[in-house]
């Protein structure tokens, strides 16, 4: 199963997601979002997670802040295990887990 670790910069786990069989997962700093990152760097709606039987995939939401994964800003990335996408000050980690 597929968790999202929502870290700081230093890579602490703040919040840990099981995204299950959730087909979409909207990041941002809006109430309405499924994962909630309130600071000011990230857009109401910044980027989503998209699971889908032929893989999953982060795409950023035209943000104003971007989505990063490294130093590179992104449009699509597919989510690999171990990914870390940057999104304002926190890092999104991606891991696969047994059930």
């Amino acid at each position: 199963m597929l968790e999202l670790h929502v870290c700081n910069r230093n890579g602490a786990v703040l919040r840990a997601f099981a995204l299950g069989d959730t087909t979409e997962v909207i990041v941002g700093r809006d109430e309405s979002c499924d994962v909630r990152i309130e600071a000011p760097t990230v857009s109401r709606e910044h980027c989503l997670i998209e699971q889908q039987a032929a893989g999953s995939t982060l795409r950023d939401l035209d943000s104003s802040g971007g989505t990063y994964v490294g130093s590179q800003r992104i449009d699509s990335v597919p989510i690999t295990n171990g990914l870390e996408v940057r999104v304002g000050p926190a890092v999104l980690r991606f891991v696969e887990t047994a059930l």
